[in-house]
């Protein structure tokens, strides 16, 4: 799957960009939200934050998790163009994406409510806690999994998105689950050598140790950036094989 979504990615090389202006933004969105937060620490008795610090960290997650999701959707929107024989670009992937940021945001709303439930069904709810938030976690994960690929492709809302990304769940569940584990051992083999310079040449300090640690983070960033963009493409592909539409010819639809 992974070389499927490779094959496809060597048309549209620049799509790989998407992730990082992504995680950019999220990063300055971030700052402008958590800033404050973090300011507001210590300002009463015993650090506690107020009523106002909390809904703002509410909105910060919620506006980070949107712009990750609007550069997801930017990959979605410019892989579905490919496959409709189109030329996608950054641009124009960006720009289609951010049209459905309504619904991508009220979807990202929602992902940080459950996942906000769930972290404290985790924190308090001691082993049992930890089984049933893993559980949910896999299961809203399994559920929402072509949510994007709907809200892009179909200019569905974040509810109808999640309803159709659940509807299609028997058909593509064992997909997903095969391209989650997947993808991110190929994320996880692909960073060892990132890993295993700073572990080996940090130690010796001084320039060398520094220039280590800037390849060895520009490379992570590089293969973060490239598997989530084989990662959308595989998602805009399942969707479509699963909606009925045609599949590219680098995909074997029995894989899918």
């Amino acid at each position: 799957l992974a070389k499927s979504s490779w094959a496809l990615l060597q048309k549209d090389r620049e799509l790989a960009w998407l992730p990082v202006i992504g995680g950019v933004a999220a990063l300055l969105v971030g700052a402008v939200f958590f800033g404050p937060v973090i300011a507001m620490l210590g300002g009463g008795e015993d650090n506690a934050v107020p009523v106002a610090g909390y809904l703002l960290g509410f909105l910060g997650y919620v506006a980070v998790a949107t712009v990750f999701f609007v550069a997801r959707a930017a990959v979605i929107h410019g892989a579905n163009l490919r496959m409709d024989g189109g030329d996608p670009s950054v641009g124009g992937s960006l720009r289609g994406a951010s049209a459905h940021w309504p619904a991508v945001a009220g979807f990202a709303a929602i992902s940080v409510t459950v996942g906000l439930v769930l972290q404290a069904i985790r924190e308090n709810g001691g082993i049992v806690g930890a089984i049933v938030s893993w559980i949910g976690d896999v299961a809203w994960g399994v559920l929402t999994y072509l949510v994007l690929p709907v809200i892009v492709i179909e200019g569905a809302g974040s509810i109808q998105g999640i309803k159709s990304s659940s509807a299609l769940v028997k058909r593509t569940w064992g997909e997903q689950v095969t391209a989650n584990v997947g993808f991110g051992l190929l994320n996880l083999v692909l960073v060892i050598p990132a890993i295993a310079l700073v572990v080996l040449v940090a130690p010796a300090g001084g320039i060398v140790a520094g220039l280590a640690i800037a390849v060895a983070v520009t490379w992570f960033v590089a293969v973060s950036a490239v598997v989530a963009t084989l990662t959308g493409i595989f998602q805009t592909a399942l969707y479509r094989q699963a909606a009925g539409r045609s599949v590219p010819s680098e995909f074997d639809p029995l894989q899918l």
